[in-house]
């Protein structure tokens, strides 16, 4: 009796677990920003507000030594001097920074243009670094001495880097000044909410086009010296141009 009483005792089965469950479905949309910073400093990537920047002229004498650019996102040449034939190019060190943060899985394209490119004049880009390649922190230049000019057909290869001619698209949509809204932290770039800019509709230079590095958090940089290239057919007196960089989601 005792045996049987202990088996009667003994522990019960527990029901085995079930489960349940709903679905969740939801959609991450693309972001896209870009900051801009105009006469940089490569060691940090913010700009030199009060420090003047680098221009090498194409021959001597021919352009007008940089100036402090302050927190304008503007690239100043001032007065440069046309050839008797040919052009003289004006050839801006360090330039430009194109920040770049974006989740897009797809990648982005980064596709820069002129508003209007006036008779006799060419402006020359030159992207810094691996080809089509962000990086930490925008590239320094390694231009010296005296690069050679646009040609009439082709911008010059400076330090081994080929120059892009950009493109004119049109005429730009006024905005709250220059430079770009995205400003990254611990960085000083040109910011404005609003930039004036042109729409982008076809064309223009590609300089960088896929998704490797980026990041919905993080600021990725292209950095570009810039040349200003202008012939005897130029018209005398002041002029400005506006190069939009545009950052297209895919």
């Amino acid at each position: 009796m005792l045996g049987m009483s202990a088996a009667i005792a003994g522990p019960v089965s527990a029901a085995s677990t079930v489960y349940g469950s709903s679905q969740l479905k939801y959609t991450v949309n693309a972001t896209a920003s870009v900051s801009i910073a105009v006469n940089y400093d490569p060691v940090t990537g913010s700009i030199k507000n009060a420090v003047a920047g680098s221009i090498l002229p194409s021959a001597a004498g021919s352009c007008s030594a940089a100036v402090a650019e302050g927190t304008n996102a503007t690239l100043t040449f001032g007065g440069i001097s046309p050839p008797g034939a040919g052009y003289t190019g004006c050839y801006y060190k360090n330039a430009i920074s194109i920040g770049v943060q974006s989740n897009d899985a797809s990648g982005v394209k980064v596709i820069q243009y002129l508003d209007v490119a006036p008779a006799g004049t060419a402006v020359c880009i030159f992207p810094l670094g691996a080809a089509n390649t962000l990086n930490a922190l925008p590239t320094a230049s390694g231009a010296a001495g005296n690069p050679a000019a646009y040609t009439g057909a082709a911008c010059p290869t400076v330090n081994s880097v080929s120059g892009n001619l950009l493109s004119a698209l049109g005429a730009v949509t006024a905005g709250t000044g220059f430079g770009a809204a995205g400003a990254p932290a611990g960085v000083t770039t040109d910011v404005t909410a609003n930039p004036t800019a042109t729409v982008y509709t076809a064309g223009g230079t590609t300089v960088y086009t896929g998704s490797t590095g980026l990041s919905g958090v993080t600021f990725k940089y292209l950095g570009e010296d810039v040349q200003m290239n202008v012939n005897g057919t130029a018209a005398s007196g002041a002029a400005t141009s506006v190069i939009t960089v545009a950052v297209i989601p895919q």
